[in-house]
């Protein structure tokens, strides 16, 4: 394997995860008691929607969290590769 495929599914899962957010946001606001990110902003520390700074924050955070998921998911895949 390439040195640069964990970058290849970081930003695989960053982007997917920005477009789920974006079609919760929007699913949320058509729908709005039975949205997916409404029940998770009830335990959320910090504003994930209601919003436009809770909007950006949200995606920001779930962006960032793909590129985090999507880093450690092609090393260990690398790693594994190589010791199995």
């Amino acid at each position: 394997m390439k040195n640069a495929d964990w970058k290849v599914n970081a930003f695989a899962l960053a982007t997917t995860l920005g477009i789920v957010y974006v079609l919760c946001a929007i699913y949320d606001t058509l729908f709005p008691p039975y949205g997916l990110l409404r029940l998770v902003e009830t335990v959320s520390p910090w504003p994930i929607l209601g919003s436009a700074k809770g909007l950006v924050f949200g995606f920001a955070m779930s962006v960032i969290a793909g590129f985090v998921l999507g880093a450690i998911h092609g090393i260990a895949s690398r790693y594994w590769s190589k010791t199995l």
